[in-house]
């Protein structure tokens, strides 16, 4: 078993440890990097089940269990409708929310944990406001990192909170702005003095991880990390690539 397939196993059982290969568990034991990812994706499932279990209606696990009774030929048209919103956070939960790879640095790991959790309303914003100057000062007295500048557009975009994360062991932010109606960009900054595997230096470097599309790039002592489930397209756009 090389670590990708341990990884895929060890994905598939984040709640059911018991139920990974003892070779899987073994490798996740002594390969560090596989088992600090293995920690934080746990962890991030635990907080997804937690959050699906506290919306879970009253009654929902006696009305499935009745109607699982009831004869074959009965019409489906009786399913409730928070059956089917249920069925569809599970699903979205288990296939959706978790962007965040092993072949990725660490640092952007954890950044795009953090913003995954905020997306989701999994993680609380420390700050809300529609005003970028207020924003700033806001980071400022929490003692976080602000952007010395921007490129593009990227500043520009209407503005709408700011939280301090923990990236790689440092202080860091996330800026949050609403890229195209409907549709938010979480910005992360922080210091990069020693931080390895960094991105270019004013060029911005793609990539995409699940239905989230992401640049990177370092400015002088800062780097920084914009992700959105917007259009790949339209995260270019703000870089004047489109």
């Amino acid at each position: 078993m090389n670590r990708e397939e341990a990884r895929l196993e060890l994905d598939a059982t984040t709640l059911r440890p018991q139920d990974a290969s003892p070779e899987a568990r073994a490798m996740a034991e002594s390969d560090p990097e596989l088992g600090a990812w293995l920690k934080k994706r746990t962890e991030f499932d635990e907080q997804v089940a937690g959050a699906f279990a506290a919306t879970i209606p009253a009654g929902l696990r006696a009305s499935i269990l009745q109607n699982a009774m009831q004869p074959a030929k009965r019409p489906t048209r009786w399913v409730l409708p928070m059956l089917a919103a249920a069925a569809a956070a599970v699903v979205l939960g288990w296939t959706m929310l978790w962007p965040v790879n092993s072949g990725m640095p660490g640092w952007q790991a954890d950044s795009l944990a953090a913003l995954t959790k905020v997306e989701y309303g999994m993680s609380k914003v420390d700050h809300v406001s529609r005003d970028f100057e207020a924003i700033k000062k806001m980071l400022v007295a929490d003692r976080s990192p602000t952007p010395a500048r921007l490129p593009g557009t990227v500043g520009t975009m209407p503005v709408l909170a700011c939280k301090r994360i923990q990236v790689a062991g440092r202080v860091a932010s996330i800026i949050c702005f609403e890229i195209e109606p409907g549709k938010e960009a979480h910005l992360v900054v922080m210091d990069n003095t020693g931080l390895s595997d960094q991105p270019p230096q004013l060029q911005p470097e793609f990539k995409t991880s699940k239905n989230w599309n992401m640049a990177s790039w370092s400015d002088g002592s800062q780097t920084f990390l914009l992700a959105t489930t917007a259009d790949e397209a339209v995260l270019k756009k703000l870089f004047g690539l489109v």
